[in-house]
């Protein structure tokens, strides 16, 4: 079968750039604010500076750690039926959860996000088809911030059978989580085996790591936890003005992380995020361009490159609101990530707009999601597909709609299942945008579709385990 998928980065250029990555970690160094993170590094043949928390990554530590992390990782599910394999051979769609905004589903208007919004978009999320996991969908806003994260896993993880993908802030944090997706599979063992959820801890760009959140990648580590190392250099203020000394910062934070990564657990799992952006230089903000999607390509392949399984921020386009612009800018960059080897094994940000989110953008990419699907599988040409035949049969003039050939072929065909195409049909149907009809869709979904609720007595571990937390973090 004929599939369009093409590569730009010659193996040559690869190279360069992992060649200056490591140039970089071992002259230049990274900064790591955890002392724990530090003594790690050291023993295992770093040079540490504790005064200034400095370090500096022998090109032979980074080339064992890459050894040692794992190539293939289970995603898990509170429900196994769920459970996917990252294995370098098929994307996983995922909606964003980075912005704390959100459009609201009833209102239109940006707002805070709540545990409520969270639930909502686990439930939505549940449903539809093309997602196999979910960033939680907003903050718990409402609740102090030493608990947002906490809340946030537990009320995505009671409405949602499918992965879930988080973060945490600190060690403590990510011992509480770590807890309660223990208390949900039964035992750590189990959870080691399919671990229910990852997390995304973002090095800062460039090269420094945050104590916080340093240590509660270790700490996810030693659970078997997947974390997912996101680095965002932005080209030109946290990175080089050129894509190619950017690209470098963002594989060098990632190398870094997995260093520490792969030397406090080795085996960890960590999947690398293809994360590079460009900015507006009259304004200093992050925006959707080029070079943008270039960096994130070129990422994937130096992570292809390195064997390792990896994430690539997708869907956030430049529009505000649901529109054609919205739509046209998903079109565009996931059938330019579908159609380029490798195709990455996490794509993020279903549901993303500019600076928010909205659960009918997640319904309305799911939908945009389902079309390149079918363009990523190409055309097969065979005997059978090339119908010569039935041609023949029906002749000049003739139709095929009472051909045995098109009964047998027809489902394959490609149709839209949220919006209409017919000019006539669409008056019939009340003249509605495809938001509007987002919007319905929405509402159907968080009025009939109802998620396995966690047992009872499992429930009530998950309320006492917060409680504990509550009293531990003593606001």
């Amino acid at each position: 079968m004929s599939k369009p998928r093409t590569t730009f980065l010659s193996e040559s250029e690869i190279e360069a750039i992992h060649n200056a990555s490591l140039q970089v970690l071992e002259k230049t160094g990274i900064k790591v604010m955890s002392k724990p993170a530090l003594d790690i590094l050291r023993k295992a043949g770093a040079k540490v500076d504790y005064g200034t928390n400095h370090a500096t990554l022998p090109r032979q530590l980074v080339e064992e750690a890459l050894k040692m992390a794992p190539k293939t990782i289970t995603y898990g599910a509170r429900n196994p039926k769920y459970d996917f394999v990252l294995n370098k051979q098929e994307p996983h769609f995922c909606p964003t959860g980075d912005p704390p905004f959100i459009l609201d589903w009833e209102t239109g208007r940006r707002r805070y996000s709540t545990a409520e919004d969270i639930a909502n978009g686990a439930v939505i999320a549940d449903y539809l088809d093309h997602v196999q996991l979910t960033w939680l969908m907003g903050t718990p806003t409402e609740v102090p911030g030493p608990m947002q994260d906490l809340v946030g896993i537990c009320t995505g993880l009671r409405n949602t059978e499918k992965h879930v993908e988080d973060e945490a802030l600190n060690a403590r944090s990510a011992q509480y989580e770590i807890e309660i997706a223990t208390a949900i599979v039964g035992d750590s063992k189990r959870l080691r085996e399919r671990p229910i959820y990852s997390a995304v801890q973002c090095p800062f760009s460039p090269l420094m790591y945050d104590k916080g959140i340093t240590e509660g990648a270790i700490e996810l580590g030693k659970a078997g936890i997947p974390v997912v190392l996101y680095p965002l250099p932005l080209s030109g203020t946290t990175g080089p003005a050129t894509p190619a000394g950017t690209m470098i910062i963002s594989n060098a934070d990632v190398l870094g992380g997995l260093v520490i990564q792969e030397l406090a657990s080795p085996g960890a799992p960590v999947v690398y995020c293809a994360g590079a952006g460009t900015v507006n230089f009259h304004t200093g903000e992050s925006i959707r361009s080029p070079e943008s999607r270039l960096m994130q390509l070129g990422l994937g392949q130096l992570a292809r490159y390195y064997g390792l399984p990896h994430e690539r921020p997708v869907f956030y386009g430049a529009s505000k609101l649901l529109s054609r612009q919205s739509s046209h800018h998903t079109v565009e960059a996931l059938l330019t990530h579908l159609s380029t080897e490798p195709v990455p094994d996490i794509v993020l940000g279903l549901g993303g707009l500019g600076g928010t989110t909205s659960p009918e953008a997640m319904v309305i990419d799911n939908e945009i999601v389902d079309y390149a699907l079918r363009f990523a599988q190409g055309i097969e040409v065979n005997e059978d597909t090339l119908a010569v035949d039935v041609i023949d049969k029906a002749g000049p003039g003739g139709h095929f709609l009472g051909e045995k050939h098109t009964l047998k072929h027809f489902r394959e065909r490609w149709m839209p299942r949220l919006d209409v195409e017919s000019l006539e049909t669409w008056e019939k149907e009340g003249v509605k945008s495809l938001g509007e009809l987002a919007h319905e869709k929405v509402k159907e979904i968080l009025a009939t579709h109802k998620p396995t609720p966690l047992p009872e007595d499992v429930d009530r571990e998950i309320s006492r385990i917060l409680q504990r937390a509550e009293t531990g973090f003593a606001f």
